[in-house]
Order: structure tokens, then sequence, then C-alpha cells
């Protein structure tokens, strides 16, 4: 799809191999703990099941990555969301830490269309016309601003003044 790919999960995919890496040690305590041989079946269960789950996260957040082409912007969050923004729609894009606390990964506030990634974004993208943001279930918002965080916001900053 695009041409430059930019990651945005450095920051949580330690503890997602944490967890993934506790779980095997979890689901052999349980089994030399855990006399009930029905419990031990149930809770095996659930830790395969959470050992399934951590691994499909992490593949997901590799596999769908923020995208720059010639003619939009990507934004994604594995496959929560994907926005496409028309890269002639963006203004003027910068780069600067913000900190939020929306506590979700995405949200509108003031006009503002917020990516956040452990509280905060990196990049800064205004743009010329309202462009209208589906949030699901929390409806559409018109936005003029969008704040995302990156992995490597340089990188971005420079493919979209390109």
């Amino acid at each position: 799809m695009g041409d430059r790919t930019f990651g945005y999960s450095a920051q949580v995919r330690p503890f997602l191999w944490v967890f993934l890496v506790v779980t095997p040690l979890e689901i052999l305590l349980v089994e030399l703990i855990v006399p009930w041989f029905w419990l031990r079946a149930v809770l095996l269960a659930f830790g395969v099941l959470s050992a399934l789950l951590l691994g499909y996260q992490l593949w997901m957040l590799y596999k769908f990555k923020h995208e720059v082409d010639d003619e939009h912007l990507w934004l994604r969050y594995a496959r929560e969301f994907e926005y496409r923004i028309p890269r002639h729609a963006i203004d003027s894009v910068t780069q600067g830490m913000t900190s939020w606390a929306t506590g979700k990964t995405r949200s509108v506030v003031d006009g503002t269309l917020v990516l956040e990634i452990s509280h905060s974004t990196n990049v800064s993208v205004r743009l010329s016309t309202p462009l209208e943001i589906d949030l699901g279930r929390r409806g559409a918002h018109d936005v003029t601003k969008i704040e995302f965080w990156t992995d490597d916001p340089e990188g971005m900053v420079r493919a979209l003044r390109k």
C-alpha cells in the first residue's frame, strides 16, 4: 500500500513480550500447585488462549503500521482502526511530544484527533480543511488537526513534507 511504513508500538511491545514469556511459566506453576485436574485443565485452556491472543496482538502491531504514500497518510492501530488522510488535505506537520490523558487509543478533543500510545503523541498534522473521522460507537467528528505517535517521528515528518 504505502511507500514508507512507520511503527508505533515500541513502547508497548516489551510489555506484551514479557506477558508472552511469563504465560508458559504461569501454566507450569499452575500444573505444579493446583491439585484438581478439572481446574488445571480450565486454567491451561485460559493460559493457552492468553498466549495465542498476545502473539496475535504482537503480530498485528508489526503488520499494520502507519504508512505514507504519494496520495495518503494511513494511520492505524493493529486492526482496531485505520484512517486514510489525503496528503493534499495536510497543511503542515510538526514533531513534538504531547501528553494526553484521554484513556483511549483514539479520541477527538476540541477538533483534534488524538491517537495516543502510552498517553503520548509525537507528531502533529494540521489539516487545510476539516475531515470527518468516524470513532465507531462514539460517532463521527470533524477534525482540523491530528496528533499521533510513531516510533520514528523525524522520518514521518520528512516523509510527509516531501
